[in-house]
């Protein structure tokens, strides 16, 4: 008897929805990277969160939001990482916040997979994370990004991982069939239509349903044909593919109504 294969199901724009359906219950990881949106957009987004861990200079992002008096004050849980980066200015304002600052000097992790793994280790699973500010920057950083993807990425039982940039959300799509919901919009802020489907680590074979250019068995590697800049048509996109590849799609900021 055939068995029936199971699809995993997306939401990406959750991360920033008044009512979220898959990222209830979502921890924030605040990266190093200048927070370049609007206040309104990350409130929105820390209101979604039960978690919100800023990875050494990520601390000052923050702080640079909230000293910019255009919102409420975004909060944090935790600071953690080798503190070379976070200023002593902005140490004493979230130890006068009574944030807890941890150092962590091990060489051998990033201050990203440091604060993956507190979240990992005091928070029940499985619990989606958002990684803030995961692809600006340096190409360099931005392709580290994309490799501690992968590494945290192993499989879902730990919950979904998520980069999120003033660009776009960036997640992976492990080897079989996906269905992500690629038309959502909320309060002006949604997904755009703009997609690439990137076979980073191996070759894989895709096969896509809902996009402009769909394709049906198609082999993908780097240095051979990828799938960039692609349209999505459909509310709902499926994806099938034998090997992980990574899935990006942009934002759309519609202009807010005056009066």
């Amino acid at each position: 008897m055939a068995m029936i294969e199971n699809i995993m199901t997306w939401h990406p724009a959750d991360v920033f929805s008044n009512n979220p359906i898959a990222h209830k219950d979502c921890a924030l990881v605040i990266l190093n990277q200048p927070l370049e949106l609007k206040p309104s957009f990350y409130a929105k987004i820390w209101k979604n969160s039960i978690c919100r861990v800023a990875a050494d200079g990520g601390a000052n992002r923050v702080y640079n939001i909230n000293t910019s008096h255009e919102g409420d004050d975004l909060t944090l849980d935790l600071v953690i990482g080798d503190l070379d980066s976070i200023s002593a200015e902005v140490t004493k304002y979230w130890k006068d916040k009574g944030v807890k600052i941890t150092h962590d000097s091990d060489q051998y992790s990033t201050d990203y997979m440091k604060a993956v793994n507190y979240i990992w280790s005091e928070k029940p699973k499985p619990l989606n994370i958002v990684a803030i500010g995961g692809l600006g920057g340096r190409v360099d950083q931005g392709l580290s990004m994309l490799h501690h993807l992968y590494l945290f990425q192993k499989d879902y039982t730990s919950g979904k991982m998520f980069l999120l940039s003033s660009e776009g959300v960036t997640f992976l799509l492990k080897s079989g069939r996906h269905r992500i919901k690629a038309k959502e919009t909320f309060q002006g802020i949604g997904l755009g239509k703009h997609v690439g489907i990137i076979p980073m680590k191996e070759p894989s074979i895709i096969t896509t349903k809902g996009l402009e250019w769909d394709v049906t068995d198609w082999p993908t590697e780097f240095g051979g044909q990828i799938s960039t800049s692609n349209h999505v048509q459909e509310e709902w996109v499926t994806i099938e593919t034998t090997k992980d590849v990574l899935f990006t799609i942009d934002l759309k900021f519609l202009p807010q109504e005056s009066g």
